[in-house]
C-alpha cells in the first residue's frame, strides 16, 4: 500500500505521493495508475500527481498529468508538494528539483480566513519566440499560429512548461476551450503541447487568468499559466516587475511579482497549498482499475478556510461580469 495525498491550489487538484516512477514494473503501469488515480469518473479524481523522493537533500519530483504524459513540472503542484516537504523538514524554505530545473519553495503568511500559503519562485521565463512551443518552426511568429484567433496577439513564454498567452478585453470561455482543443489536435505544429492561457485586466494590479492546459484541458487554475501570464502584463507594459499583481482564477487567487537576477525575470507566485484528504491505495491494483483503497482522512479545517475564501473570489468575479464553468 502507499499513502496519497490529495491537495489543490486554486482548486487545481494534485495528488502528492513519496513514490518514484522507478516504483513501477513498467512505463505502462505507471501511465494506467496515474490515469485511473486522476479519472473523475473513478474513485478518486484529479488534474495530475507529483511523485517525490524526499531521501535526498535536495528532493526529486516527478509531475504527470491525468492523461499519463509527464510533463517538466506544475506550479500549483509545487506549491503543495512543496508545503509537504517544509513541514516533514520543519523548515521555512526548501529547494526541490522538478525534471532539469529546481524550484525555491518557502512558507508564506496567510490569508485572513486560515488558508495555508506557499510562495514558489520559478525559474527565468523565456520569451524566445517560437520555442519550445513551435519546435521545428523557429521563424513562426505566434500571430501565424493556426488554430488560434487571428485578433489576438499572443505572446510565447516558457516556465519552463510552454505557453501561450494573449489579453483579452472579455472572457468567453468556449472560446479558449475551442482554441485549445485546436493547439491539442496539432501535434505537427505543436509537438510538445501547449498551454493556452488568456489574461482579463480588472484592475491595474489585479488580473483574471484562464488556462486551457495540454494534456489536462480546462482546469480551475494553473499555476505556471499564471505565472506566465504575469511575466507577459508586464512584458507588454501593463505592471512594473517588481510589482505584485493580485491574480485572479476560476478556482481562487494568487500574488506574482517578477524578480530580476542577472537581467531576466523569476516570477514567484504565493498562494494556497491547501490538505484535502489522504488515503492509502494499492498501486498495482489501481494500475488495473481496482479501487482497492483505505479510508480517507479529511482535512476538515483546511478545507474550510478554504471555502471562505473561495466566496469571496466568486463573488469578485461575479461582480466583474466573468462566468466560468465553477462559476
Amino acid at each position: 500500500m502507499a499513502e496519497i495525498l490529495n491537495a489543490h491550489g486554486s482548486k487545481n487538484d494534485i495528488f502528492v505521493a513519496a513514490m518514484t516512477p522507478r516504483d513501477f514494473a513498467s512505463g505502462a503501469e505507471l501511465e494506467a495508475f496515474v490515469r485511473h488515480l486522476c479519472d473523475r469518473a473513478g474513485p478518486f479524481g484529479g488534474d495530475g500527481i507529483y511523485f517525490y523522493d524526499p531521501r535526498p537533500q535536495i528532493p526529486e519530483a516527478w509531475f504527470f498529468n491525468p492523461d499519463g504524459s509527464s510533463a517538466e513540472f506544475c506550479g500549483n503542484g509545487m506549491r503543495c508538494l512543496g508545503r509537504v516537504i517544509l513541514e516533514q523538514r520543519d523548515a521555512g524554505s526548501a529547494v526541490i528539483r522538478s525534471g532539469p530545473l529546481e524550484y525555491t519553495v518557502r512558507r508564506a503568511p496567510g490569508t485572513a480566513e486560515g488558508v495555508r500559503q506557499i510562495s514558489l519562485e520559478h525559474p527565468a521565463v523565456d520569451f524566445s519566440p517560437g520555442q519550445p512551443v513551435v519546435a521545428g518552426h523557429p521563424t513562426l511568429t505566434t500571430e501565424q499560429l493556426p488554430g488560434l484567433d487571428p485578433a489576438l496577439r499572443f505572446t510565447a513564454v516558457t516556465i519552463p512548461n510552454p505557453h501561450l498567452v494573449a489579453l483579452v478585453d472579455k472572457y468567453v470561455e468556449s472560446e479558449l476551450i475551442a482554441m485549445g482543443e485546436r493547439i491539442a489536435a496539432q501535434p505537427e505544429v505543436f509537438p510538445v503541447g501547449a498551454n493556452l492561457s488568456v489574461l482579463l485586466p480588472l484592475e491595474p494590479a489585479e488580473v483574471f487568468v484562464r488556462t486551457f492546459e495540454r494534456g489536462a484541458g480546462l482546469t480551475a487554475s494553473c499555476g505556471s499559466g499564471m505565472a506566465a501570464s504575469r511575466a507577459v502584463y508586464s512584458r507588454t507594459g501593463h505592471a512594473e516587475p517588481e510589482q505584485d499583481v493580485l491574480v485572479r482564477n476560476a478556482g481562487g487567487v494568487a500574488t506574482v511579482a517578477l524578480r530580476t537576477h542577472e537581467k531576466r525575470w523569476h516570477p514567484v507566485l504565493t498562494g494556497n497549498a491547501t490538505f484535502v484528504y489522504r488515503a492509502e491505495v494499492d498501486p498495482a491494483a489501481l494500475a488495473r482499475g481496482s479501487s482497492a483503497s483505505s479510508g480517507r482522512e479529511v482535512f476538515t479545517s483546511d478545507v474550510a478556510a478554504y471555502t471562505a475564501l473561495d466566496e469571496r473570489n466568486a463573488a469578485r468575479l461575479r461582480a466583474a461580469g466573468i462566468e466560468t464553468a465553477l462559476s
